[in-house]
């Protein structure tokens, strides 16, 4: 091969060392883009600046892929717009400033956004998708947000919502995790309902088809429910009343709307009454194919009156939504527990009834 002659040599050397040049200022453009992307060192809380503005916070949007509610502080509390302002649970509040206030950085992850769906931190609307949460002032001024994912052990997964960057980061308080608030019904109070079982001492249904009927228990210590009305049926088993009977020993309640809003037609009543004289009057009313419970309580005893009174500070004014398997224990038909008796066994229609209280 010919030797080229050394003013070429000097004419490629000129002329390669641009092209150098240029290859390592893109190279050194890209490593800085990479390490402002990847933070290895990166420490501290999460919300360095949480103690400075949350009591400026008038306002705090959840949003999941299944939808998003509010959480506003009015002058009376919290209480949620999209429920009719019903107020909401001022522990969870309680839970989430605590966990917020321990968050500390862990380490840099990924940047990569087709990664992101391993960590629950994909965008809204992708499968594993993660949880926004944004901080406003009352004005609409956001004070902070982040996109929260994958919890492990009591490591979480966030990211910035406009930002790629994921961190791994973990409370500093020890045992520590992240409080139940990605679903609307984690900040409303609907399990406030539990006379307990044995409490009840009788309890009077009208279903939505067929007869009302009434049941009791003799004291706190009998076993089952005794069927007292209507006269001519039997329980198929001793223990069958137990499930109406006993609806309202625990309930929780699906969700909550204002009593207003309620315009559909009555198709059923459940009062129950207590040993110690508390008795719950439970009104269902149609809307579309669910069922909503008005509530009001009563004291027949002064050792009630207090529940009562408390009860009623809950309840009045709201209407609450009851599950499907809540509804067949609240109004189960008679016809679905207890049989007819044969016509031999049914008594004398011209003797007085002394249990008719209907």
């Amino acid at each position: 091969m010919k030797a080229l002659d050394p003013r070429r040599r000097q004419q490629l050397i000129w002329l390669a060392v641009p092209v150098i040049v240029l290859t390592v200022l893109a190279l050194s453009v890209q490593a800085r883009h990479l390490s402002r992307q990847w933070s290895p060192e990166i420490s501290g809380a999460v919300l360095p600046g949480w103690d400075d503005f949350v009591a400026d916070i008038g306002r705090i949007h959840i949003r999941t892929g299944d939808g998003s509610f509010t959480l506003e502080r009015r002058d009376t509390g919290w209480v949620m717009p999209e429920r009719d302002d019903y107020p909401i649970r001022r522990e969870r509040l309680a839970e989430l400033d605590a966990y917020l206030r321990s968050l500390a950085f862990d380490r840099a992850l990924t940047a990569r956004r087709d990664r992101l769906a391993r960590l629950g931190l994909a965008e809204l609307g992708e499968d594993n998708s993660g949880l926004l949460i944004r901080f406003e002032q009352a004005d609409g001024t956001v004070l902070d947000s982040w996109m929260l994912g994958h919890e492990l052990g009591n490591r979480l997964y966030l990211r910035r919502p406009d930002a790629p960057q994921a961190f791994a980061a973990t409370p500093t308080q020890d045992g520590m995790s992240q409080p139940a608030i990605a679903h609307a019904g984690d900040w409303l109070e609907l399990d406030f309902l539990e006379l307990g079982r044995t409490r009840i001492a009788r309890t009077e249904i009208y279903p939505e088809t067929g007869p009302s009927y009434v049941l009791e228990r003799a004291s706190r210590t009998s076993r089952n429910f005794s069927l007292r009305e209507p006269r001519g049926w039997s329980p198929i088993t001793a223990g069958a009343p137990d499930g109406p009977g006993s609806a309202l020993g625990r309930i929780r309640f699906r969700d909550v709307r204002s009593a207003e809003r309620m315009r559909g037609a009555v198709v059923g009543r459940h009062i129950s009454e207590t040993f110690d004289g508390l008795r719950i009057d439970m009104t269902l009313i149609a809307q579309g194919e669910t069922r909503w419970a008005l509530l009001r309580a009563e004291a027949l005893s002064d050792d009630a009156r207090a529940q009562a009174d408390e009860l009623n500070a809950i309840l009045s004014g709201w209407a609450y939504l009851v599950s499907d398997f809540s509804l067949d224990r609240l109004l189960r038909p008679l016809a679905d527990f207890a049989d007819p008796t044969t016509p031999t066994e049914i008594p004398d229609e011209t003797q007085p009834d002394n249990h008719s209280g209907q």
